[in-house]
């Protein structure tokens, strides 16, 4: 895909009417507004918070229930900076819960915004991952853990993300860890059915990296994430090798100290900031990673 004229298409949703901006995937609610910081346009996506939220009243020294205008809404929000090479895009959640990038992906693609085309929002795998996977005839091994912490895994995933959601919801103060193997020896080993389970958990990590690999890293929320591939050597034999996806570098992926926004300054500029940091610092690393590409 060639590069995308950011600017033009954030412009084109600004044009939008705010009530057309509105995405319902599921269970959850987006909206999208284009905000402006350093003299170029970004992308704020907002996930309405369908829960009750609670407030302190230190007047009467009680909790009880946040009450907003009917206007308003309580939202977490994911700020979006598209930097200008390579379709990459720099993503700062403001909570754990708020949009992800596959959400930012539903939420843009049902836009109006002057695409062509369906986008697809993918990690930037590294060179030697990268090219494991585009190799692999098959992946006969996967182990993903994730930490204990809140419900982090999107309500309409399928597959590995479906089983790994499901787990999580189950016990989410629980450390869980889910392994996929296909057997080596055994009365499953041999023939189509071996080879046609490991072209399904091939496509089975292909879904769950692309989906969650914001997800992916030591300090991450999936803190362990292991695929053991198939690839053909140059004799035509067949070797196994193993990629550390937390080691691989998925994403350049950081974690910063963000500070507020100063004064009266607009609420994204310390996102903006923060998102234009880290890309200034890995910029060679995601040239490195778009030049891999094909």
């Amino acid at each position: 895909m060639s590069n995308v004229d950011w600017q033009t298409v954030l412009a084109n949703i600004g044009d939008i009417p705010p009530e057309r901006r509105l995405y319902r995937d599921t269970e959850d609610i987006y909206f999208g507004e284009p905000v402006v910081a350093g003299g170029r346009m970004h992308l704020g996506v907002a996930r309405l918070r369908d829960r009750d939220i609670q407030q302190i009243d230190w007047v009467h020294g009680r909790i009880d229930h946040l009450q907003l205008e009917e206007n308003r809404s309580i939202v977490d929000t994911t700020v979006v900076s598209f930097l200008p090479y390579g379709n990459i895009i720099g993503v700062l959640q403001g909570t754990m819960s708020a949009p992800r990038p596959s959400a930012v992906q539903r939420w843009l693609n049902s836009m109006d915004s002057g695409l062509d085309r369906d986008i697809a929002v993918v990690p930037l795998i590294g060179r030697n991952a990268r090219e494991k996977l585009k190799r692999a005839e098959a992946i006969n091994f996967f182990e993903v853990r994730l930490r204990p912490g809140p419900d982090l895994l999107d309500s309409d995933v399928a597959g590995l993300g479906d089983l790994s959601r499901r787990a999580h919801r189950h016990n989410p103060n629980a450390l869980i860890t889910l392994t996929m193997k296909i057997p080596k020896q055994g009365p499953f080993s041999r023939g189509t059915r071996r080879s046609r389970g490991e072209s399904q958990l091939r496509e089975d990590v292909l879904g769950f990296i692309s989906q969650y690999a914001s997800l992916v890293g030591e300090g991450g929320a999936v803190d362990r994430a292991i695929a053991h591939v198939v690839l053909p050597n140059g004799d035509g034999d067949l070797i196994e090798e193993k990629i550390n996806f937390v080691s691989d570098h998925i994403t350049a992926q950081r974690q910063v100290m963000m500070r507020r926004s100063e004064g009266g300054a607009p609420w994204h500029e310390a996102a903006v900031r923060a998102i234009t940091q880290v890309a200034t610092e890995c910029e060679r690393e995601l040239r490195d990673a778009v030049s891999a590409v094909p």
